[in-house]
């Protein structure tokens, strides 16, 4: 089995991921089975991933494992098997914009690594094992299908039942789009109501966030909606401006398409944070594992400790993964405040006890202690809480391992490579300049023929030394000569000619900057 090891949020725009997979070394054995990871969770899908072995290589795949009619996954990802000695020998590949859907959900290549090469060419880690990099990033998830209309909805006065799409699998849950044909209204008759429904896990509210359009040509786009799904699965109904037939076009169907962007599974708990006896709460994640939420107002603001009582059965030899937020819903008013530099992550290792994990908010208690406040209720003195489970992985290797160090190493080199590009990119903008302006002095100076042509035919002779290019003949006029010097020294900077030094490993003998003289040419 490959197990799961590390996990890197790296917190940009396209949600990128990477998690770093041990591959056992019983891969290279004649007759070893296809290796399998456990399920994981991007995107608010479950994936996994898979290591086939074929006569020369191994392949690898990965694989949308909660997926449904109508729903299509489209992501970015890759694979890379980690080198010991150098960054730049690493073995990886790349798709882009890769559709998953319930016919395909598997995606791969079964030409990753050679065989041969993972045994000789530094891959074996010091245990006998491998590290696979897995990356995911830019995942769009949307369901898309159309809806028959019924006869008797198209007549524009008719009042038809409601329609539904069919389920749809997203966030772990099973989710469906309901339309009320010509819902009416203060400013017409002839409108839709949509309604977004969750069929399973009731055991926590939760915050979604989807785009709906309604129709092919002109079709009703919604825009981004947030909404809060209460226990019974049911949100918050809104009306289209715009009725079945019109939408439709006249059709007998009509296309519904909506794009899910995110759901969150929250536990909504009540304290009493102005008391020290009934300050506390218990609650659930969505693993069903055990925490307790305690106030604390014995500062100037408002915070919380959050502690994992479950944390004695997290299994041995593994550690958890955990992110969460934290907010404050107000009694009276629409401002849902968040707590200061959330969302929260932190690993977990089993333990007797936990120290907690302090929130601080930025709400003063002396707000919270008047009598007028937007905070505490009126009736019970509690203040409503929400907090936020976004993601939880378990790990492998619960502290600070030595297969860390090859990422580690890696980082260091790849710091190393950017200080010497960096350094010979500033060399090369000196050579530029100084060979403009010698440019701009010839033009302007009167010299001698000779004088003038000794030191331009040397300037143009190590500049087309360095590009590659053979010297210019008797008959090749200044001006192509020029053109031609330019056009290497711009190759030079900003065309990256002087890849090679990326290739090239830089071991402890070897000065910043420096290339080896068999690949000083390209």
């Amino acid at each position: 089995m490959a197990k799961l090891c590390r996990l890197v949020k790296l917190n940009d725009s396209f949600n990128t991921q990477v998690f770093t997979f041990m591959l056992p070394n019983k891969v290279l054995r004649e007759f070893s089975q296809d290796i399998y990871a456990k399920d994981m969770v991007y995107g608010h899908h479950k994936w996994t991933v898979s290591f086939v072995k074929s006569e020369k290589h191994i392949g690898a795949y990965l694989k949308l494992q909660s997926t449904s009619t109508g729903m299509i996954s489209k992501l970015d990802f890759s694979f890379t098997m980690l080198n010991n000695d150098h960054f730049t020998k690493n073995e990886s590949f790349m798709e882009k914009e890769c559709e998953f859907t319930y016919d395909e959900n598997v995606k791969g290549r079964k030409t990753f690594v050679p065989l041969e090469d993972m045994a000789k060419r530094g891959f074996m880690q010091g245990n006998g094992e491998f590290l696979v990099e897995l990356e995911l990033r830019n995942i769009v998830s949307s369901f898309e299908c159309y809806l028959r209309i019924p006869k008797e909805n198209n007549s524009r006065h008719s009042y038809g039942p409601k329609m539904e799409t069919p389920y749809f699998s997203f966030g772990l849950s099973d989710w469906s789009v309901s339309l009320f044909p010509n819902a009416c209204t203060v400013e017409t008759e002839d409108n839709i109501t949509v309604q977004l429904v969750r069929h399973t896990n009731f055991d926590h509210i939760c915050d979604v966030k989807y785009q709906l359009s309604l129709g092919d040509q002109n079709a009703y786009e919604s825009g981004p909606v947030d909404q809060l799904l209460d226990a019974t699965g049911n949100s918050e109904p809104f009306t289209v401006g715009a009725s079945l037939m019109k939408l439709s076009r006249g059709r007998s169907s009509l296309k519904v398409r909506i794009e899910m962007q995110n759901v969150v599974s929250v536990s909504e708990v009540s304290i009493n944070v102005l008391s020290r006896n009934r300050n506390r709460a218990h609650l659930y994640d969505k693993d069903k594992q055990a925490w307790m939420l305690e106030a604390d107002a014995s500062g100037k603001y408002l915070a919380f400790k959050l502690y994992y009582t479950d944390i004695k059965h997290v299994p041995r030899k593994n550690s958890r993964y955990v992110a969460f937020n934290l907010g404050i819903v107000p009694y009276s008013g629409n401002q849902y405040v968040r707590a200061i530099n959330g969302p929260f992550v932190k690993y977990y290792v089993q333990d007797d006890h936990d120290d907690g994990y302090l929130i601080h908010t930025d709400i003063p208690i002396e707000e919270i202690s008047s009598p007028d406040n937007e905070w505490v209720s009126t009736e019970d003195q509690h203040i409503t809480v929400h907090v936020e489970w976004i993601d939880s992985q378990l790990l492998i290797y619960p502290t600070y391992h030595r297969l860390d160090d090859v990422a580690r190493v890696h980082k260091q080199q790849m710091i190393r490579e950017i200080l010497a590009l960096q350094s010979e990119n500033y060399a090369l903008e000196k050579q530029l300049y100084s060979y403009q302006q010698s440019i701009a002095k010839t033009n302007s100076k009167p010299r001698s023929l000779s004088e003038d042509r000794g030191n331009s035919y040397r300037r143009q002779r190590t500049c087309l030394k360095i590009g590659g290019i053979s010297e210019p003949s008797a008959h090749t006029t200044d001006e192509d000569t020029d053109a031609k010097v330019l056009h290497v020294i711009y190759s030079l900077i900003f065309s990256g000619q002087d890849r090679n030094l990326s290739l090239r490993e830089m071991d402890s003998t070897q000065r910043v900057g420096e290339r080896k003289s068999a690949k000083h040419v390209t």
